[in-house]
Formats: structure tokens, sequence, C-alpha cells
């Protein structure tokens, strides 16, 4: 039985090593190659309560999106969290509680703080769908030398975004014009399928960002296939 703790810290410690050692790890993105016809469509704050609607309609295009899940509505709604995974969208962390960063990274101990929610929301992501995430998205697009350090320490890679609006108070009719005039090659779009205010809107702004993409040539890719986080061969 020693034999096998001591085995299963030594596969532990070796699979943090190599999350650790990743290219990508602690490194920032807010965008991808302008240079080719790609660009991301990405969502915060779920699983919410229109995140299977969206499901549906990615799959009515045959398109893949990211998700960055908070730990506490994970833990709420797992069978959303595996159904996100099993249609083939790319899993990502937005911690465990969705702190506020500003006022929660002055604290002496942020770097701590910030590692048990990445862990926490890791652990409770992975039991819900069997995957280990290796994006996050800090709440509030928080970005701080020392949030790269403990991302690093822990394998992820941060990735914000080129454009989003549906937290604030534009008409729809404004919102989706900009959300429009942002679909361009390399562009990361941020929506938010859970937590705020209502968010039907942000169906009908897919879909309409979906349609300018073909219009544009443009195709919607997960993340870790545009930001070359995966080899050619396994980015479907």
């Amino acid at each position: 039985m020693k034999k096998n703790l001591i085995l299963c810290l030594a596969l532990v410690s070796l699979a943090a090593a190599a999350m650790a050692a990743a290219p990508y790890a602690g490194k920032f993105y807010a965008e991808g190659d302008r240079k080719k016809a790609e660009f991301a469509l990405t969502y915060d704050d779920g699983p919410g309560y229109i995140t299977e609607d969206l499901l549906k309609l990615l799959e009515k295009h045959g398109v893949k999106a990211s998700f960055f899940m908070v730990g506490t509505y994970v833990r709420q709604h797992p069978d959303r969290v595996k159904k996100v995974a099993e249609a083939g969208h790319l899993v990502c962390n937005h911690t465990d509680t969705h702190m506020f960063w500003p006022k929660t990274g002055k604290s002496p101990d942020h770097e701590a703080i910030l590692k048990k929610e990445l862990e926490r929301a890791g652990a409770a992501i992975e039991k819900a769908s069997g995957v280990r995430t290796t994006v996050l998205r800090m709440p509030n697009g928080y970005d701080k030398p020392w949030v790269r350090k403990v991302a690093g320490s822990l394998g992820y890679a941060i990735v914000n975004w080129t454009y989003g609006s549906d937290w604030t108070k534009l008409s729809e009719e404004k919102m989706t014009a900009e959300y429009l005039k942002a679909v361009k090659p390399g562009a990361i779009l941020l929506m938010h399928d859970g937590g705020g205010k209502v968010k039907e809107k942000n169906l009908r702004i897919t879909e309409a960002v979906l349609q300018e993409a073909k219009k544009k040539g443009l195709k919607p890719v997960r993340l870790d296939e545009l930001l070359g986080f995966r080899p050619a061969a396994a980015a479907k």
C-alpha cells in the first residue's frame, strides 16, 4: 500500500510538472493570428440557464466555442458542464467564486487565495466533465505579473478578449452592431452564458455573429486551436 501511495504521488507530481512545463503556461493572450481566417467565440460565468440553448445553436452552425466556467455554478449544474465537453467545446477555468480581484489582489495572501480558487474550480470541472482545464480567464480580465506566475505554476495560459460588451447598457441593436464590427481574423469575442442579468439576447447576438462570420469567410474555432495550443492534427 505504501508503494502504491508513493507511486500515485509521483505520478501526480509528474503530471503537475508536465502542465507547468507547457509552453503556454503563464503566458497572456488577448487575440489570435490576424493572418488566419479564424476567430473565437468565448462565454463566461457559466454554466447558466442559456448554456444548453447555446449548445444547440452552435451545433446548428457546426462550430466550436470556449466556455469559461465558475466552480460554484459547475457544482450546481454538472450535467451542463458535461454536455459542453461532450459537444466538443473547450472547457476553461474562470475561478471558483468569481471574486473581485482588484480588491482581493491587495490581500497579503492573494497568491494562496488564487491558487485555491483555480484548484477548486479545476477539480469541479474535471469531476463533472473528465476534462483537465489549461486555459484561464480571470474575472473582469484582471491581470498582474503575480497572477501569471500563479497561473503558470498550475499549467494555465491566461486569455482575455478583443471585444465584449454584453454587460453594458448598450441597446441590443447597437451591441449587435458592435459585435459584428469586431468579427475579424484573430478576434476573441466575449459574451456570457451565466451570471448577472438576462442573457437571452446573447443567443440572438451569437446567431448574428455566426451569420456575419460566414459573409466574411471566417471560421469560429476553440481557443486552443486559435492560439496554437494543440497540434494541427488534433485541432478539429
